[in-house]
């Protein structure tokens, strides 16, 4: 079962979720479409109105069959993409449907040049912070948070988990209020809170430093939320797919993979949402491997669980660090949340509708949609035991989809931080 806290505002993503056993129709792996971020491409993106469980089932593995990215699905609608490079299927022309192109400023702003991308950066207050206007590459993203680190070193440590196939850095930030290495009589509990899996959703990671720099900032600040270290600890980890983020900056900006090399080397990447196993100790969370495996899908799961050395470093983190309680896998695009702790997830949702007025709803994935074996919130939750493991789809409903303008970074990361601080709260309250 998948854990989402999602909303009105969004539609629950297909990306990590897609059904095992489906091969696509061809061994060659073909791009999304946006070659270069500073490219204007014109984007297709069709909403489908879904007339039935079995419509949206057959939908669904024609959209397989033809090896398209989905961008989201839902009971009511699937959102699908066409790249101009690609000619649409017959199925898909003669369904009624309504475009939902992304509009210009989407496709022009998200990686616009700025003076806010140039470090260091005024950290000492949020709103004063330039840092959260605008997207910004894997380099920037790791001096901010070393900038963060030095400039908090009392309270922050930047750890390295592991390292990509292509030999970058894998890095979190450790915030805790006790200081380095110290050592308490009880632990505090811990949240983890990670940023993009998928390399394309840029506003995860940037919803993830924000966090970051909400927790470090001083109290005085309104937005901080320094406060909740009184009781617990966070590790936030921005980019747990540093490859494939870097990847969208230089060549295709919807790529969501990682960038190792799978198969015989003809292809790239393995989603490393679909690539964690709980290896049968708990029935229904384990990794399935389809049944004709084609390395060159955009959603291939890899050859064996935790292939992809970003979830091996990840989850060996996950294992070797004591009372972690809560963790978040931010995504985007969606916002829906269920799990086993509904009084949580409600709570949460009603901190998110709070801050900006967004209207934010609760459900199961599985409930609503089908299981999809292998993703990362199973693996907390069935394989690490950490009951409030949740996936927190982010904004918008289509509008934008995966390119939403940088003029949202700000207004998401206060509404996260608002659900993040009830959590905490929530968290320390309950014996979990």
């Amino acid at each position: 079962m998948i854990r989402f806290l999602s909303g009105a505002l969004a539609l629950a993503t297909i990306a990590a979720a897609l059904p095992q056993g489906i091969a696509s129709g061809s061994n060659i792996q073909k791009p999304f479409g946006i070659q270069s971020p500073t490219i204007k491409p014109n984007v297709d993106v069709r909403r489908y109105p879904l007339t039935s469980t079995k419509d949206k089932e057959d939908l669904l593995a024609q959209a397989v069959a033809h090896d398209l990215d989905i961008w989201s699905l839902t009971q009511h609608n699937a959102d699908i993409y066409f790249p101009s490079s690609v000619s649409v299927p017959s199925y898909f022309n003669t369904r009624n449907h309504t475009t939902i192109t992304p509009t210009t400023e989407a496709l022009s702003s998200s990686s616009a040049p700025s003076a806010a991308k140039s470090g260091p950066w005024n950290a000492s207050s949020l709103s004063a912070c330039t840092f959260h206007n605008v997207y910004h590459t894997q380099s920037e993203i790791y001096s901010f948070i070393h900038q963060l680190a030095e400039e908090n070193s009392d309270i922050a440590e930047l750890i390295t988990l592991g390292r990509t196939s292509e030999g970058r850095d894998i890095l979190a930030l450790s915030i805790s209020k006790h200081g380095r290495g110290s050592k308490l009589k009880k632990p505090k509990k811990r949240l983890i809170i990670q940023g993009a899996q998928h390399a394309r959703e840029w506003i995860a990671s940037s919803t993830a430093l924000y966090l970051a720099h909400a927790l470090l900032v001083d109290s005085k600040d309104h937005s901080s939320k320094r406060s909740l270290l009184k009781k617990t600890d966070f590790t936030i980890i921005p980019l747990p797919n540093p490859d494939g983020y870097v990847y969208t900056w230089e060549h295709d900006r919807l790529w969501y993979k990682n960038r190792a090399e799978v198969g015989d080397g003809e292809c790239k990447g393995i989603d490393l949402n679909r690539n964690w196993a709980s290896f049968g100790l708990n029935p229904g969370y384990e990794w399935l491997p389809p049944t004709e495996a084609n390395p060159c899908s955009h959603w291939y799961p890899g050859s064996h669980p935790f292939e992809a050395l970003e979830t091996k470093a990840v989850s060996a983190y996950i294992q070797r660090t004591p009372n972690i309680k809560g963790f978040l896998d931010l995504r985007s695009y969606g916002q829906m949340n269920e799990e086993n702790l509904l009084e949580a997830a409600l709570g949460a949702a009603k901190a998110m509708e709070s801050t900006h007025g967004i209207v934010v709803g609760t459900g199961s994935l599985c409930d609503k949609l089908y299981s999809a074996p292998g993703n990362i919130v199973d693996w907390m939750y069935g394989q690490a035991q950490i009951t409030v493991a949740y996936s927190v789809l982010l904004r918008d409903t289509g509008t934008y989809g995966f390119l939403l303008p940088p003029k949202w970074i700000r207004p998401v990361g206060e509404e996260t931080a608002d659900m993040v601080d009830y959590l905490a709260r929530w968290i320390k309250k309950h014996k979990v």
